[in-house]
């Protein structure tokens, strides 16, 4: 029974196509920053996405819900080796808009340039893989340049020169991302619907049960805000339909306001 169960996980492992060992812990193939947090960020959303073995598809538009955006020209993370260590080997699957420079340090403080990924020729987000590469460091630092955009990162993955095989770039999931904007405008209705929906059947009288039912409209209101900030100022794509939204509740509201002081008349 042991046996079938371990084989199954086997199986599931290899289906995901990530190199990731039955213990959850990243094999030697994931490189040297697979599941790893940065020591320090700086105007960089969702720094998880950088190194949580999950990648866009070749192509895929830049701003999405599987990327990292470097939202400004000082954008950078750290990240901490724990000890110094030869790096052979780099892959950065990211816009193909933007060009991105990783630097190496013993101390965190003073950097020296390890290698410069440049912008290629094919649109969306794309893999550029440095071998043979001769750096030594504990402190890595990505950061992007000046000029271009819009600057998004999906993955970042560093080797060694013992785990630096000939599959480089590293297995990594791959996936379709939903754009921020088409998310942004999905939590955006169903927040108008549902907040709208409240407005108009809320009652003093109701059950405070029903009354809590407030939580689903703001936890949706919540999570768009977040993900606002990630895209503000808001594309021009966004600019009616947000208008549109807000009509809509002011109506709703208007309609309440009406309503209430009908029934005091009465």
């Amino acid at each position: 029974m042991k046996a079938a169960a371990a084989a199954a996980v086997m199986v599931v492992a290899a289906c995901t196509d990530l190199a990731t060992g039955i213990g959850g812990r990243p094999g030697p193939e994931a490189g040297l920053l697979r599941g790893k947090q940065p020591l320090r960020s700086a105007g960089v959303t969702h720094v998880a996405r950088l190194t949580d073995g999950i990648t866009a598809a070749p192509g895929d538009p830049a701003r999405t819900d599987l990327t990292s955006l470097f939202s400004s020209p000082g954008g950078h993370v750290v990240y901490d080796l724990g000890s110094a260590v030869a790096i052979t080997c780099v892959a950065l699957d990211a816009d193909s808009g933007s060009s991105y420079t990783l630097n190496v340090s013993a101390d965190g403080v003073a950097w020296q340039p390890m290698s410069t990924a440049v912008t290629v020729g094919e649109p969306g987000i794309q893999t550029r893989a440095v071998r043979k590469l001769t750096a030594v460091g504990r402190y890595v630092r990505l950061a992007v340049e000046p000029g271009g955009g819009p600057h998004a990162v999906a993955e970042l993955s560093l080797a060694s020169a013992s785990d630096c095989t000939s599959r480089w770039p590293p297995p990594l999931a791959v996936q379709r991302g939903t754009l921020l904007e088409s998310s942004a405008l999905s939590k955006w209705w169903l927040f108008v619907a549902l907040a709208s929906a409240y407005v108009l059947a809320f009652r003093r009288k109701l059950p405070d049960f029903i009354k809590l039912l407030v939580a689903a409209p703001l936890g949706i209101g919540l999570a768009l805000a977040i993900q606002l900030a990630d895209i503000w100022p808001p594309p021009s794509s966004l600019h009616a339909p947000l208008a549109g939204g807000a009509a809509i509740l002011a109506a709703a509201v208007a309609i309440r306001v009406v309503v209430s002081r009908i029934r005091r008349r009465r």
